[in-house]
């Protein structure tokens, strides 16, 4: 029976063991899946102790755990951020679970402008794809302006991606404020937004944060997390179980699965 992991601290909020539970039963397969808190002082010896395993990453290790592997794929080496490993490989799965989320509602990416709250690994992942998708523009907002200049330094080394804020078509946020279980009702953004505008939001716990319901007064068209983190799971899955299963699992019914474990 394959063993299977997802690790983090915090990681009280993952529900990653469902999804990959779920994600198995589809295909009939029996695994375990669970949910290990690693500090960052533990977080070499994890994977010391772990050669052999398959594993989701979430933060705060998806930039720190790529000099302790043995190698990396191609795009979680240009993004420098991993969140899926299989047997000391790193891999990024979510600027794939990212570009395919928008896809599934209809979000076309292409020559649009985008504004990134947050300058971490997911940050990086979903700045990749709308590279990969040839958006327009980027513009990085943070807290912290010495991380923020880090990100746009990397996403110069794709072109020019300098934006006009005023002109963002989709608002994507990518920290981890409002995320369970440090629910807060102020949204991480409260910039003008319009009727005209798409906002995501890569938390999918709780299943609505309060960034969304921010942009859901103002009549923006709202993407919750749990699309992106469902598809980046199952690009996992593909990788671990070198095949692609995608067409052998029922999305809808695997969301509503999920969508009940969700606060």
């Amino acid at each position: 029976m394959k063993k299977i992991s997802v690790i983090g601290s915090p990681i009280e909020h993952s529900l990653s063991p469902y999804l990959h539970q779920e994600i198995y039963k589809e295909i009939g397969e029996k695994i375990t899946s669970t949910k290990i808190d690693v500090s960052k002082s533990e977080l070499r010896t994890f994977v010391n102790n772990h050669k052999n395993d398959f594993y989701n990453v979430t933060i705060p290790h998806k930039e720190k755990i790529l000099p302790l592997l043995e190698s990396v794929d191609v795009s979680a080496d240009q993004i420098g951020a991993v969140n899926c490993v299989a047997k000391l490989k790193g891999y990024n799965t979510d600027w794939m679970g990212f570009k395919k989320a928008m896809d599934e509602n209809s979000i076309k990416l292409k020559n649009k402008n985008c504004i990134i709250l947050g300058a971490g690994g997911a940050a990086r992942a979903v700045a990749y794809a709308l590279i990969k998708s040839e958006c327009n523009s980027i513009t990085i907002l943070n807290r912290s302006e010495k991380r923020k200049q880090t990100i746009c330094k990397w996403i110069d080394r794709f072109g020019n991606y300098s934006a006009n804020l005023a002109a963002a078509d989709i608002i994507i946020n990518c920290t981890p404020v409002g995320m369970w279980p440090n629910l807060e009702d102020r949204p991480v953004y409260t910039g003008t937004i319009s009727s005209n505008q798409v906002v995501v939001d890569t938390i999918y716990n709780p299943y609505e944060t309060a960034f969304l319901k921010y942009a859901k007064k103002t009549g923006a068209k709202i993407i919750r997390g749990i699309d992106m983190f469902i598809l980046q799971g199952l690009a996992s899955i593909n990788i671990w179980e070198k095949n692609d299963i995608t067409q052998r699992v029922n999305f809808k019914k695997i969301k509503k699965v999920l969508e009940e474990k969700i606060c």
